[in-house]
């Protein structure tokens, strides 16, 4: 997998002016149905939004799915070591990152996203 901007939890994951985490995207495996299976998608972190494209090049087109993390649950799988699934209501994306470090960077990403969201009220 590779990354545009590393993310590790830590205070270099913040945007100094902003204070607002750093924009976090790479390559991930997301399942997309039994016959086509896992797919690898372009997938960025941005705004408290996980949003997925077909690849790094067709972002321009728009992305093909997104989830606000305000809500979002995220459960490390049980036996893969790789994978994480995030779900929101009814809505639930199947990852896997490219080895057990990459899931935990990712995971860490999406919790520093959430802990920055401003509550609305």
């Amino acid at each position: 997998m590779s990354e545009k901007s590393s993310s590790s939890g830590s205070d270099e994951d913040v945007d100094p002016e902003s204070g607002q985490p750093v924009e976090f995207g790479g390559v991930v495996s997301k399942w997309t149905n039994y016959i086509h299976g896992w797919q690898d998608r372009w997938v960025v972190l941005k705004n408290n939004t996980l949003s997925y494209y077909k690849s790094e090049d067709e972002r321009e087109y728009g992305c093909r799915g997104s989830l606000c993390l305000s809500k979002a649950v995220i459960t490390p799988h049980e036996f893969d070591e790789c994978r994480f699934d995030i779900s929101v209501n009814d809505s639930v994306w199947y990852l896997r990152a490219e080895d057990p470090e990459h899931r935990l960077q990712w995971i860490e990403s999406i919790e520093l996203h959430k802990q920055n969201t401003p509550t609305v009220r």
